[in-house]
This record gives structure tokens, C-alpha cells and sequence, in this order.
């Protein structure tokens, strides 16, 4: 067997190459490092190799001894926990979160830890302290983030998957950006990284649906101390995604001109899977939960600065230091100083505006199976648009506002939602489309996303890139 033929495979069928003895885990942990490295210089996408993690891939467990990345905003112990920032410079771990714990228990092996913007902050990964994470399929062009590096080295064949996470559209707008697929899981579903709200979820980026399915099996349920229980769901997700998904009542987001600009090609891509699911036998219409989404944002970003104007004095606190102008960067400097400028009242008003109107939001999924809609409402961004050296928070929110301002949605009402690589422009640029189902049923979501894979493979599009 060539050793080239690894890419053609997704983590299960690897395992199953693993399990017939038809590979061993030497050869496919050998291929993944070599193209790591041929392939990491150029894309920057993994900032801390873990190869001596390896060691411990021979265990009898679930997802035995195949490739993976955490995200460089987990905490791996004895090795750098940077979070893309200066000031965590020096910074070991001094244990596994338990996200981690999690995935070392079903036996994946870690090679390394992908790269982020300065604490996730933004969906492009720029980190001016340890680069920019260029596109697969156009270097000139942004991943997306905050899980960039993520998406970036599974599109490019670095590992067969990795680990994301999700707190405004972070696992699904590098998926989008970089042509693979990325489902946010529901509130609860799986560990919280940080106590400190309740939008960011964690899971991972795929290449194919029956590997996401696989991995949130593995990571899910809460650990001590989460405020949310587990949404119950039955059999395991690998077993559901199989079965055949039933025809779906679809609501369709197709005007934007009271709401946001579109990029017209973002437009051709939603156009497109709106026809697609119609010729599956789905029933599609246009409508959208009747809330108010920009006062909805506002509120969000109000508990999103809050919390993480805390994160990020909490994490240079643990290192020793403290958040200043040249410490971190500009956008983090001035995130803080707003944060400390809200008052209680100011963040209690938000968060409850975001739970009343997150009701309509979930009221609307009474009628409707899934709504579909753009991931960001531009195709992939030049690299560059997020430099948080020069840009202070408001204006890095004022880019994001007209690029993704529909992604985090899904963090505040908490429901589940996914990108699927369903549209390439003429540019080779991928552009995901996006779908969010009712609390608590990712079930659907998995069987919608692999008739789709089915209909519309995007395997044949990753030979481009190699």
C-alpha cells in the first residue's frame, strides 16, 4: 500500500485500516508528521509540535492511535498554552483540561496544538505573536477563525481531523472559509472550556460527517461544575447519523437588503443549496425567526466583551503579568478597557434581552426543521482585514458586523448549527453553507449533512490542494 493513498481516508476509515492490520499506527503517525512538515512552514496553521505524544497511541481504545490537534486556547500539560498572545509568552500547562483529558482517553494521538488569534477573539487567524494562518486554497486569503489553524491543516491533509471550538462561529467559518465541515454542538452537549458565559461550545473540525459524529461521541457531557446538563439524544450519534434523514421543512434566508450587505457569490452559494435540498425532496421557504437581530448583536457583544475582558486578565494573571498596550495587542488592550466599562446593570440588561428574544428564536423551530443561511455574508477574507496590532476592538467588531454577523445566533440561543462545503467560487475559494436545527438535535443536522455528502461529495475537491 502507498503511503500517498492515507489522504484518500478519513479518521474512520484509517481506523479500520488500523484495526485490519492492513497500517499500522507507526506509518500513519510517520505520513501525517512529513506532510506536517512539508506543508506547516508555508501555512503556519500548528504553533507547538507534540510529537512525543505518540508514545501513548498503542492503548485498546476507540480512536487508537490517529492524528489530531487541540486548539492552542486548551490547556495541555507540559506544553505552551499561548492563547496567540505575548503576554502567556513562557507559559507551560501544568495539566489537561478535561476537554483534552477526553480526547487522550479514546486513544487519539495529539501532534500539536493549531493555531488562534490573540484568545480567539476574531474570526481570522492573525496573531501578530505567532503569525497569520494562511488559506489552503489561496494563500492570500484568511482560514477564517478563531479555529484557523484547525481548518486549515485538516483541509490541507496535515491530520485527518482536529479540534475546534465555537463561541460566535468559530468552528464554522474557518470550515466554510477552508471547504471542510464544522458542526457546533448543542449548549451542554459537551465540557465548557470557560465558566465565564455560555456561548462557546467545543468539538472539532472534519473532513467527513461520520468522523464529527464519531469525535462528539467521544467528547460528549459536561464535566463538574457545568451549569447546563446534557440534551438528551438516545443512541450514539454514529449510530443516528446513518439513518436515513426524513423529508425536512426548511426555512430559507434569502434577502438581506433591510439587514446587511451580501457578497454576490455568497448569494449563488445559498441559492444553490437552497435548489439542492428542493431536488432531495426537502420543502424549502423563505422565513426568518421574527426578532431583533441588531439589537440581538448588540447585547451579544455586550456579554461577549465582558467576558472576555475577564478571560484574558485572568489567563495573564496565571502567567504573571499584566494586560497592557504592550503586552497584548491593540484590539485586546482596548477590549479590556471597554469591558471594565460596562456596568452591572448594563450586563444584566443584555443578557436578558438576548433570553427573551432567543425564545422567538427557538419558538420559530416549532414550524421549522432547519434554517438554513450564509456562514458570513463575504467569501474568505484577504489576510489582513483583522490586524489586532492596529485595530481596537470597535473596529475589529465593526468588520465583523459585516462579515459575520449571522454565525453567533446559534452561540446565544444555543442551539446546534454546521457548515457544510457544498459551493467552490471561480476563484477555488470554498463558501459553506450554513444550518441551525431546534435545541438539542444534532441527530438531524448529522443525517441532513450526509445526504448532502452523499449528493454533493467535496472529497474529490481536497486532490487541488495536496
Amino acid at each position: 500500500m502507498e503511503l500517498n493513498e492515507i489522504r484518500q481516508w478519513d479518521g474512520t476509515a484509517l481506523k479500520e485500516k488500523i484495526d485490519q492490520k492492513e497500517l499500522s499506527i507507526e506509518e500513519v503517525i510517520a505520513h501525517y508528521q512529513a506532510v506536517i512538515e512539508r506543508k506547516n512552514p508555508e501555512l503556519n496553521a500548528i504553533v507547538h509540535k507534540t510529537y512525543e505524544e505518540v508514545a501513548t497511541a498503542n492503548s485498546n481504545t476507540p480512536l487508537r492511535g490517529l492524528p489530531f490537534l487541540i486548539k492552542d486556547l486548551n490547556a495541555m500539560k507540559g506544553y505552551p498554552l499561548s492563547y496567540g498572545s505575548k503576554v502567556m509568552e513562557g507559559f507551560t500547562a501544568p495539566q489537561d483540561d478535561v476537554i483534552v483529558e477526553r480526547y487522550k482517553n479514546a486513544g487519539l494521538t495529539i501532534l500539536g496544538k493549531s493555531n488562534t488569534p490573540e484568545f480567539g477573539f476574531t474570526p481570522a487567524t492573525e496573531s501578530n505573536y505567532l503569525g497569520y494562518t494562511k488559506n489552503p486554497w489561496h494563500r492570500k486569503y484568511s482560514p477564517g477563525g478563531s479555529s484557523g489553524g484547525a481548518a486549515a491543516a485538516v483541509a490541507s491533509g496535515m491530520v485527518p481531523f482536529a479540534h475546534g471550538s465555537d463561541g460566535g462561529g468559530s468552528i464554522r467559518i474557518p470550515a466554510s472559509n477552508c471547504g471542510v465541515f464544522g458542526l457546533k454542538p448543542t449548549r451542554g452537549r459537551t465540557p465548557f472550556s470557560t465558566r465565564l458565559n455560555s456561548f462557546a461550545a467545543s468539538h472539532a473540525i472534519t473532513r467527513s460527517v461520520r468522523d464529527s459524529a464519531w469525535l462528539l461521541d467521544v467528547l460528549e457531557g459536561p464535566q463538574v461544575g457545568d451549569l447546563f446538563a446534557t440534551p438528551a439524544r438516545g443512541k450514539p450519534f454514529r449510530e443516528l447519523m446513518q439513518e436515513d434523514v426524513r423529508p425536512l421543512r426548511i426555512a430559507y434566508m434569502a434577502d438581506f437588503k433591510d439587514l446587511m450587505d451580501i457578497d454576490q457569490e455568497v448569494q449563488t452559494a445559498i441559492d444553490d443549496t437552497a435548489h439542492l435540498l428542493e431536488s432531495l425532496g426537502h420543502k424549502v421557504e423563505i422565513a426568518f425567526p421574527d426578532f431583533d437581530l441588531h439589537r440581538f448583536m448588540d447585547a451579544y457583544v455586550t456579554v461577549w466583551v465582558l467576558g472576555g475582558a475577564l478571560a484574558v486578565q485572568e489567563a495573564a494573571a496565571a502567567n504573571g503579568k499584566d494586560v497592557t498596550s504592550t503586552s497584548v495587542e491593540t484590539m485586546l488592550s482596548t477590549l479590556v478597557e471597554k469591558g471594565t466599562g460596562f456596568s452591572a446593570m448594563e450586563y444584566e440588561q443584555a443578557r436578558n434581552f438576548l433570553a427573551s428574544e432567543s425564545v422567538k428564536v427557538h419558538q420559530f423551530f416549532e414550524k421549522y426543521d432547519v434554517l438554513l443561511h450564509p456562514v458570513t455574508m463575504k467569501k474568505a477574507l484577504p489576510l489582513g482585514c483583522y490586524d489586532g496590532e492596529k485595530n481596537t476592538i470597535d473596529e475589529i467588531l465593526a468588520v465583523s458586523a459585516q462579515y459575520a454577523h449571522l454565525s453567533p445566533i446559534a452561540n446565544a440561543t444555543g442551539q446546534p448549527a454546521m457548515s457544510v462545503p457544498l459551493y467552490w467560487n471561480d476563484e477555488n475559494l470554498p463558501i459553506g453553507s450554513h444550518f441551525m436545527a431546534p435545541f438539542g438535535d444534532e441527530a438531524t443536522l448529522f443525517q441532513l449533512a450526509r445526504q448532502l455528502e452523499e449528493a454533493r461529495p467535496w472529497w474529490s475537491k481536497y486532490k487541488e490542494i495536496e
